[in-house]
């Protein structure tokens, strides 16, 4: 009756890894953000882009005192090495879902942002007053597969933009690719009593 979450973890089929969790977990969170539709103008553009960068630069900040109250956990250590023990345990904290929508997120503002400062000649395929919900279409789509096509880059800054995020969308798909496997010999992983 009192079973605890390794117990309950134990138990659970191995096609059900940490990594197919994670994604189902992603998933939703992008399904969640797919469905935001306030139209944006130039205006609101704007708004969203500098609100965002604000947002971001507070979790930023979040993070680095986070990982330097962890760091100081590990004074024993080196600081070289206390420093990315904590930058690595705060990143598991957060989790892969939470990274995969901050990257998402991030490229998103970043095409606000691009789609400001030139709204006629930045892309293609969105209208006058383009959905919040497009650009985060376009910034998913880039990252996971490639562009879509009813959305193109056509500035050369979108373009850029949009070749950086597709090789650091590689690193992204590779971390998540290496999480549905299991590593582990049989003989390394733990049986339940």
């Amino acid at each position: 009756m009192g079973s605890t979450l390794a117990e309950a973890t134990g138990n659970r089929p191995r096609w059900l890894t940490n990594g197919v969790v994670n994604l189902a977990v992603l998933c939703a969170l992008i399904v969640v953000m797919g469905m935001l539709s306030p139209r944006l103008g130039r205006t609101g553009a704007g708004i969203t882009l500098f609100v965002g960068l604000g947002i971001f630069l507070i979790a930023v900040a979040f993070f680095v005192g986070a990982t330097r109250r962890l760091a100081d956990r590990y004074g024993r250590l080196s600081s070289a090495h206390a420093a990315a023990d904590a930058v690595l345990l705060n990143l598991r904290l957060i989790g892969l879902p939470l990274l995969g929508l901050a990257f998402f997120l991030s490229w998103t503002l970043i095409y606000v942002g691009v789609w400001w400062s030139h709204p006629h000649a930045a892309f293609t395929g969105l209208g006058a007053a383009p959905r919040f919900a497009d650009f985060f279409y376009y910034a998913v789509s880039t990252a996971f597969i490639s562009p879509p096509g009813d959305i193109v880059a056509h500035s050369r800054g979108a373009r850029s933009a949009t070749m950086i995020e597709m090789l650091t969308g590689f690193g992204l798909i590779a971390t998540y690719l290496s999480s549905f496997v299991d590593w582990r010999t049989p003989a390394e992983v733990p049986r339940p009593d």
